[in-house]
């Protein structure tokens, strides 16, 4: 591990846990497909974790963004190395309704590992 990861690691956790909202991280499996019945069976896995949830800016993602999309940073620790795919939900409550989006983007600050993710998710 390199000295990025041993420095900056624990920050994220322990800065969201007091300013961070509960969302759920809901990962996208492998997808099986059954020959005989034509049906896909797709395995997702629920992460409950804290996320910072703000309003995202066009500078930050290139142009890729909506004026409706979320910026939602993450830390490491609840995904360890795995990293964020466009194919994950984030699941969230807005004035007492739960939501979810879809992630647009992603970017990884890290080390040898991941330190923290940005995400820009869309609500569906």
């Amino acid at each position: 591990m390199g000295r990025v990861d041993t420095t900056f690691a624990p920050i994220p956790a322990s800065l969201l846990n007091d300013w961070g909202q509960s969302i759920t991280y809901v990962k996208a499996g492998t997808d099986t497909y059954n020959a005989s019945t034509g049906t896909v069976t797709s395995t997702e896995t629920n992460i409950s974790m804290k996320g910072l949830i703000t309003l995202a800016t066009p500078e930050e993602f290139e142009g890729v963004y909506q004026t409706n999309d979320l910026k939602i940073i993450i830390g490491n620790a609840e995904l360890g190395a795995a990293y964020p795919s466009v194919r994950d939900i984030v699941q969230y409550t807005e004035n007492g309704v739960t939501k979810a989006g879809r992630i647009i983007r992603s970017k990884t600050y890290r080390g040898d590992a991941p330190v923290m993710h940005v995400l820009l998710v869309r609500p569906q």
